[in-house]
């Protein structure tokens, strides 16, 4: 990498590494979504369901024939095995999933934010729901290439790389959105904040930070993230916990923004997003 870097036709160079996803869903229990009273999405729902927009999802696959998300799904690309195979190795990108896109207004399950919105599932995991950020670029360069309109990554660390920066302005300059966690590390982690991608902080029913959220100058806004109700991989509903559900409650907003307004530019869409979300004070 080091020698790479002093190469004047190398824009950068650094180590590929291991990333963990941010976290994992819990047990299956009732469906009580109470991110969406809280974020108002309700409100939002008179106005754009998310109808017309591509979110894809960077993760262990979706669960192609789950009943609440079937109906939702787009042709995707498993990027892990390089084939058409994206069916969830692990359950957490079904859930992610849900949080966004669950078909609501079907009288079963839950509802995603924007229940409308197509989701388009980009394996990029092992069984473990570990990837590389070679990987995740790859994916995200795939996505932007087959139309997707936002990519949610709930993986950690992305904003410190500049591999999946890069493919984040790939997909920015073609007028999409790239939203990623925080992690879960409950510290400040100290990264500077970039203009290629939303990230997302957990908090919690009481608009507390959540306990294990990670914070600091990268975050651009907090969302739900304690017990989101979700659709789990065997057909079921549960909870999942974590910046790994905040940032698809974010990525489902953005959903219903674009959709709203499908003539946004990704910064007029991030205004919109910031400057009416609740300001809960200093930082």
């Amino acid at each position: 990498a080091r020698a790479l870097a002093r190469n004047p036709h190398v824009k950068f160079a650094e180590v590929d590494t291991i990333v963990s996803a941010s976290a994992t869903t819990n047990d299956p229990i009732l469906p009580q979504e109470w991110q969406i009273t809280k974020i108002g999405a309700s409100t939002a729902w008179n106005t754009s369901t998310g109808a017309g927009i591509v979110v894809a999802v960077l993760d262990s696959g979706v669960q192609s024939n789950h009943p609440d998300l079937q109906a939702n799904l787009v042709p995707g690309w498993n990027i892990y095995n390089n084939n058409n195979l994206t069916n969830d190795v692990n359950g957490h990108g079904t859930a992610v999933a849900g949080t966004i896109a669950a078909v609501g207004n079907d009288a079963i399950g839950v509802a995603g934010v924007a229940y409308r919105a197509k989701i388009m599932p980009v394996r990029i995991s092992d069984a473990a729901c570990n990837t590389t950020l070679s990987l995740i670029a790859s994916g995200l360069t795939w996505a932007a290439d087959h139309g997707a309109d936002i990519a949610n990554i709930s993986y950690s660390n992305l904003y410190k790389s500049s591999t999946v920066i890069s493919a984040a302005n790939y997909l920015r300059n073609k007028g999409g959105e790239t939203v990623v966690s925080a992690n879960n590390n409950a510290i400040n982690e100290g990264s500077a904040n970039t203009t290629s991608m939303i990230t997302v902080s957990a908090t919690d029913q009481n608009d507390n930070k959540a306990s294990f959220s990670s914070w600091g100058p990268m975050v651009d806004v907090a969302a739900p993230g304690v017990t989101v109700q979700t659709t789990l991989w065997n057909s079921g509903y549960g909870w999942g916990t974590g910046t790994s559900f905040s940032t698809p409650v974010v990525a489902g907003t953005v959903a219903l923004i674009m959709s709203a307004n499908p003539s946004l530019t990704p910064a007029q869409v991030e205004n919109v997003l910031f400057s009416t979300a609740t300001n809960l004070g200093a930082a």
